[in-house]
């Protein structure tokens, strides 16, 4: 587990493949219900993470690359793709396998945000939209980009991308490259983003190199 964040009022950061007790191609901390690992492996591998990061509960989107925003209160969540809270204790939670997870925190309001972030949702600019709903000032946010796929490895051949084509090299997009401009023109100046690219690196799982995976996950908890 990679712990970006860790003082006494937030708790943020990114797992790995490792620490829990999925087997097979999903070994081991897989946390996705949805591709094929066993249901009671899932709920023991959140359950680890829960512990790990003392969370009275963890919550997980149903994402559809979307541009959808919710607020967790403690209600059941529509499907959507970025969500935010106030709430201490929960930790909110974002799966990916090679797109990019976006953690935020707002300093001054205390809220936090987990943002999925693929070639959907950054051509969207979900980033823009979550920071809008949580009412904050970008001059605020903490923003905390994860382990995701990097340009040399996203190839997406003459898919046409609007404004966005501007990312795109060789018919490869930059995720973080728009992610890193869509920040700086909302004014974030609080921002960090991993190099790592899970493609490249067997620590993560990745959609793209092994097609049947698990999901790896950013994690985002106000403390109680």
């Amino acid at each position: 587990m990679l712990v970006s964040i860790d003082d006494d009022k937030i708790i943020a950061g990114f797992t790995t493949k490792f620490g829990g007790v999925s087997n097979g191609v999903y070994e081991s901390l897989n946390l996705a219900y949805h591709v094929g690992d066993s249901s009671q492996n899932v709920r023991q591998n959140r359950d680890i993470l829960a512990s790990k990061i003392g969370a009275k509960n963890l919550i997980f989107m149903e994402q559809i690359h979307s541009d959808f925003v919710m607020e967790y209160s403690g209600l059941n969540l529509p499907p959507c793709d970025a969500i935010f809270t106030h709430l201490k204790g929960v930790g909110i939670c974002v799966m990916v396998a090679d797109c990019a997870a976006v953690l935020l925190y707002d300093k001054k309001l205390g809220v936090v945000a987990a943002i999925h972030a693929g070639r959907a949702g950054v051509v969207s600019k979900i980033v823009s939209k979550t920071i809008d709903k949580m009412g904050s000032n970008p001059k605020n946010i903490k923003a905390i980009v994860g382990p995701n796929i990097k340009k040399n490895c996203y190839e997406i051949g003459d898919l046409d991308l609007g404004e966005f084509n501007k990312f795109k090299d060789n018919a490869k997009f930059d995720i973080n490259g728009a992610l890193r401009a869509e920040l700086n023109t909302l004014g974030v100046v609080d921002y960090e983003f991993s190099d790592i690219c899970n493609h490249c690196n067997e620590r993560f799982y990745s959609y793209r190199r092994d097609k049947i995976t698990g999901r790896f996950a950013g994690f985002i908890m106000l403390k109680g």
